[in-house]
């Protein structure tokens, strides 16, 4: 149940608070429970009721917040803190209890899974909190939202109790003649519009007078108009003189000008279109140097998609996580990145993925018609391709990703398989990297 629902349904909001609202949401941004709590319509206890009962996880108040060491603190860098809003609260046995808007966010609670070795237990939090601590603890400063005016505080108004509006101020008082005179109004020229009309005519010196010409009947048809121009045209340019007689020209130079009489003649060539080529996809050399200068898991798989989306016509990145396959994002002809990240589908069932389960090192081959594949391509949008490649990606003999490409269907290109599995290892190399790092951090 959505939170304006929930709160109407237990009489803790006024259906025109709840407008107001969202009113106030749509204005400023942030969170519809951000705008209750700063209209004063809803406390952080109450939010932290529906919060805890819709998520099934535990709420984290602004006490919980207080005292966060700094050792848990340096367990979550700053910058993943800020990119995706988290605060660690702090570690109980083996797991990292983590405050966030969304706890089921699953990609985020994974990726800090993965950096920290740690299990990720989410305590759902409100946005002023977490904002809160976010600027306290990691030096963020926290967005200032300001606030629609109300016209009166009385939510449940009627027509009749409407506070009447203010009546109007008396009329100006009219000016006195003893009053200085208003200025008259000036025009666009910056001249006052009482001014002659003619009068700056009258400052400019005519030219001299010439005879009209008598005007061509206006065309009656786009027949007669071409005529008109034709007829123009060849009176415009002089006739060439007799061959052999004064002022003959020779035949015209390559570097002569192509233009006449102000016009391009027919016979001129236009200029070819040229054709940009597409930049060459880029080498292994280069895609080592961009996995080498990652930052963040993101930043890696970004990288990946790119190197592989130059050589198939479409390409993802699954991550695996808990028995389970999830979309991470992708590119390619019918590939839409939203689709792809709402994908999943369970490591037991038998499709294109359960091939790893038993520790394959890649697969390319037909996607057998099964029903989990079936629907696997209906939750993509897309058709089922001839062929696929799917490459593991594993940390330590963990699988953590699967690299998938196809080039849908028609097309029999063969993908270099030995490529891409040193594209996997260069990739696991720099996923530990990143695990090592952000280790000797927490160090």
């Amino acid at each position: 149940m959505k939170l304006g629902s929930w709160l109407i349904a237990r009489g803790r909001i006024t259906g025109v608070q709840l407008k107001r609202a969202l009113l106030d949401q749509s204005f400023y941004g942030g969170y519809l429970s951000s705008s209750l709590i700063k209209l004063g319509y809803v406390d952080e206890e109450t939010l932290g009721q529906y919060l805890s009962e819709t998520f099934q996880a535990p709420f984290a108040t602004a006490e919980r917040f207080s005292d966060v060491s700094p050792e848990v603190l340096r367990m979550v860098p700053r910058a993943m803190a800020g990119k995706h809003q988290v605060v660690p609260l702090a570690v109980a046995g083996r797991k990292l209890q983590l405050a966030i808007m969304n706890p089921r966010d699953i990609l985020v609670l994974d990726e800090i899974a993965f950096l920290t070795g740690l299990q990720v237990e989410a305590w759902v939090s409100s946005e002023n909190v977490l904002l809160d601590a976010l600027e306290k603890y990691y030096q963020f400063p926290r967005p200032v939202r300001e606030t629609i005016p109300l016209a009166d505080r009385d939510e449940d108004f009627d027509g009749e109790d409407r506070a009447q509006p203010a009546p109007l101020p008396s009329p100006l008082p009219t000016p006195s003649a003893s009053s200085t005179p208003p200025r008259e109004e000036l025009g666009l020229d910056g001249r006052p519009i009482s001014a002659a009309g003619d009068a700056e005519i009258q400052a400019v010196p005519k030219a001299a007078e010439s005879a009209p010409e008598p005007s061509a009947p206006l065309p009656r048809t786009i027949e007669e108009w071409r005529d008109q121009e034709t007829a123009q045209e060849s009176a415009a340019v002089p006739s060439p003189p007799a061959s052999g007689g004064p002022g003959a020209r020779g035949p015209v130079m390559e570097h002569e000008p192509a233009f006449r009489a102000g016009r391009t003649p027919a016979t001129a060539a236009k200029p070819s279109l040229t054709l940009v080529p597409p930049p060459p996809p880029a080498s292994l050399e280069e895609l080592s140097q961009r996995l080498k200068n990652s930052a963040g898991r993101d930043e890696i798989f970004e990288a990946l998609a790119a190197f592989s989306g130059a050589r198939f016509v479409r390409t993802a990145l699954f991550v695996v996580m808990q028995e389970k396959v999830i979309g991470w994002g992708g590119r390619g002809e019918g590939f839409d990145p939203g689709r792809i990240r709402a994908t999943t589908i369970a490591f037991s069932a038998s499709s294109i993925f359960s091939y790893f389960r038993m520790g394959s090192e890649f697969y390319f081959g037909p996607v057998p018609d099964l029903p989990a594949n079936r629907q696997f391509y209906r939750d993509l949008g897309t058709e089922v391709p001839e062929r696929v490649l799917l490459i593991p990606i594993q940390i330590k003999g963990r699988l953590i990703a699967l690299l998938y490409g196809d080039n849908g269907t028609g097309r029999r290109e063969e993908p270099d398989i030995l490529l891409f599995r040193r594209l996997a290892q260069k990739a696991s190399l720099a996923l530990e990297i990143l695990i090592l790092r952000n280790k000797i951090e927490m160090i």
